[in-house]
């Protein structure tokens, strides 16, 4: 696989604390708005909604924002071409991935993908990038582990230059700059025995950056995205849980339950999940265990088995993409989730054992694709370090 440095603008050192900001897509409006008062805060770029009055040109408003940054010295251009190691530590483990820019045109056969993508938000964040010529956050990538490119993960070797603490989870982040130009070359080296790139997150803004090379046309620095690429071995996939709306009789579900092949235990406490072993909670818990699982890649997945033998038979929910009786939660825990219930937010929660960073890769590998929601990756990478411009 092919990894390029570049020189981009690197977010002022002793301002970082304010301008680092979630990705675009993990907030909702409410929330972008909170960040974006702060006028040092990058949510304003990669979120100008959260600050356009009505009737503004909300891509024409992060492109104005992103001059405004430079020109205050908020972003300040690195000259010469770099790649930058990005190390993120919460209290279960530390992962550290390689900042760089990847060919557009290695998606999708060798930057592949697990999700599926929605053409409207694929067009508002290509016209994001063609406003601002930027790639203004990074794609969140993984490889299969080579002991070899690890080693060369030497931040002894590197110019630090942020450090951060966020929260929920608490994680440590640090970016350092490799100067280092045979260590570049090294890694440049190392990757082209990577024989295939896998998006964690960041689907669409693959998708829109490939989209908008192509829109452009010719050679050039947007035939390149920006993407931190992490080894498969040291990410954290978190449950995606389901809150569903629906209410229905106990006795009916139960039955419903053991005939779609579930072996179905009442607990008097909070189950544990495993990999096809599902809690449930509608005012009491209970242990759902799938007795037959296809050797499909994706149909053996648990979202897989709780959408086709759950969610569609019983409650109706056939496209969880847009139905209104199904609420999709991450970072929580079952406490939080059957609080949801008895605060009546929603009827039944169904706890998730986390999909397995093997099976993302799998999936990916065979050209299929997952249900939504089927992989909650955490720490997220945080935007605003860096910014790729052409």
């Amino acid at each position: 696989m092919i990894v390029r440095p570049f020189g981009g603008l690197e977010a002022k050192s002793t301002e970082i604390n304010r301008i680092n900001c979630p990705p675009y897509d993990v907030v909702d409006f409410k929330e972008a708005k909170d960040f974006a008062k702060d006028p040092h805060s990058f949510m304003r770029i990669v979120r100008p909604d959260a600050i356009a009055k009505e009737g503004e040109n909300i891509y024409d408003l992060a492109a104005k924002e992103l001059k405004r940054f430079v020109d205050e010295g908020l972003l300040i251009r690195n000259e010469r071409p770099s790649l930058y190691i990005y190390v993120q530590k919460t209290a279960s483990h530390t992962q550290t991935g390689v900042m760089a820019c990847v060919q557009a045109s290695d998606y999708p056969e060798k930057i592949k993908r697990h999700e599926l993508t929605r053409k409207e938000k694929e067009e508002e964040r290509m016209k994001h990038i063609l406003t601002t010529r930027a790639h203004t956050e990074q794609v969140f990538l993984m490889y299969r582990s080579k002991k070899e490119i690890k080693k060369l993960m030497r931040s002894d070797l590197a110019t630090h230059l942020y450090k951060f603490t966020t929260e929920n989870p608490a994680t440590i982040h640090d970016l350092y700059r490799i100067e280092d130009s045979v260590l570049v070359d090294d890694i440049i080296e190392a990757f082209k025995s990577v024989e295939a790139f896998y998006i964690a997150d960041g689907h669409h803004r693959a998708a829109a950056s490939v989209r908008a090379a192509s829109e452009i046309g010719g050679s050039g620095e947007w035939n390149y995205f920006m993407a931190t690429i992490f080894p498969h071995d040291e990410l954290e996939i978190l449950g995606y849980h389901r809150i569903i709306k629906k209410s229905i009789d106990t006795s009916k579900l139960i039955k419903s339950l053991k005939e779609a092949n579930f072996e179905v235990t009442k607990r008097s406490t909070i189950p544990s999940v495993a990999p096809h072993v599902i809690g449930m909670y509608n005012g009491e818990w209970y242990e759902l265990k799938a007795k037959v699982v296809d050797e499909d890649p994706v149909r053996s997945l648990d979202v897989s088995i709780l959408q086709e033998r759950v969610l569609d038979p019983l409650f109706g929910i056939k496209d969880p993409r847009t139905d209104p009786d199904i609420e999709f939660v991450g970072m929580a825990g079952p406490k939080e989730l059957q609080k949801i219930v008895d605060d009546e937010r929603g009827k039944i929660a169904f706890y998730m054992y986390p999909t397995s960073v093997e099976s993302v890769i799998n999936v990916a590998d065979s050209g299929m694709i997952m249900p939504p929601k089927s992989t909650w990756f955490e720490p997220k990478l945080r935007s605003g370090l860096v910014v790729h411009t052409f």
